[in-house]
């Protein structure tokens, strides 16, 4: 099991060095949060260009950035409800645009040869309608699953420390128990999502239930092998895109260069998603190749029999009349 998650990882890795497909979710994904920025760009503008409030925000001062941006969003309250507006369209677009990459990421990562642009184009869309129904089934699993032990444990805790502070000890490790094991319920659901995804690589015209059967297969197969990997590129990922945005955040933008380093720093948060995820499906991929004893085998087609004709004997031949010579 260690060699194979070992194998796993290594193919991941070496996924990451696909730039093409990293600029296109990149590329994607700024495109995408572009329209709410236009959309906001006018009022801030306004506000904030040339103006004390500006120079606050600029200099990310720690008492009155934070009250003119709060007085911004109460001022501009119109603008910021048409942004957000503009924002919910964008991410159920970006949901849809996951949805197809899939299908490329599903033929041609961990394949051992390069991946050519056209081709993970075609792929995902011959795989769309496959991995659209694996995110409803999906969809309706996390909300089930989540919204049954979240509402579950939330009452229980109610009688459990109904007249325990909030702040002891049996309520916090209480509450950690709880989304420590909703987090574990989340990953198990968004591997078997994953491989249900993948199931195509090994039986091209497989439905979504059976799908989601073969990626079960795969899970219990080795399910602490598939829950690392899963930690590995959760941990990676959020660690490094947490730092950046920090590091974003907290420095102050007094200057073009200053600002200009500001944006580097968002287009690097933004690219550290994509190589994650380039990186974690090409791990899912090589994971679930190493592993064909889950998958039924093919059955082959028989050939068929022909049926014994019925006349045995040559027909008699006939006379000028039409009937039959007897010998």
């Amino acid at each position: 099991m260690r060699d194979d998650r070992a194998g796993s990882l290594a193919e991941g890795l070496r996924c990451l060095s696909r730039g093409r497909l990293v600029l296109l979710l990149t590329a994607t994904t700024i495109a995408l949060a572009l329209p709410p920025a236009f959309a906001l760009q006018p009022s801030l503008q306004a506000v904030f260009a040339g103006t004390l409030a500006g120079d606050h925000v600029l200099r990310n001062h720690s008492n009155f950035a934070p009250l003119d941006v709060l007085e911004f969003f109460y001022e501009k309250r119109a603008a910021v409800a048409g942004a957000r507006q503009a924002a919910m369209a964008a991410g159920l677009l970006a949901v849809l645009l996951q949805i197809f990459f899939a299908g490329g990421f599903v033929e041609t990562l961990a394949r051992g040869r390069k991946v050519f642009l056209g081709e993970f184009l075609a792929a995902a869309a011959r795989h769309f309608w496959h991995n659209f129904k694996c995110f409803g089934i999906f969809l309706v699993a996390v909300l089930l699953a989540l919204g049954l032990w979240l509402g579950g444990t939330v009452a229980l805790g109610r009688r459990l420390f109904e007249e325990t502070p909030p702040a002891s000890s049996p309520a916090l490790l209480f509450r950690i128990v709880t989304w420590t094991v909703a987090l574990l319920l989340f990953a198990l659901l968004s591997l078997l999502h994953d491989f249900a995804r993948l199931a195509p690589r090994h039986e091209p015209a497989i439905g979504a239930w059976r799908a989601w059967g073969l990626a079960r297969r795969v899970l219990l197969h080795s399910v602490f092998a598939a829950l690392g990997l899963f930690l590995f590129w959760f941990l990676l990922g959020g660690s490094l895109w947490l730092g950046l945005v920090a590091l974003e955040w907290f420095t102050p933008a007094v200057s073009v260069a200053a600002i200009l380093l500001h944006t580097a720093l968002q287009v690097a948060a933004i690219t550290v998603r994509s190589l994650v995820r380039v990186g974690a499906w090409g791990s899912y991929a090589a994971f679930v190749d190493a592993r064909p004893e889950a998958y039924p085998p093919r059955s082959e087609a028989q050939p068929r029999e022909m049926p014994e004709p019925l006349l045995t004997e040559p027909i008699p031949p006939l006379d000028p009349l039409g009937e039959t010579t007897l010998t």
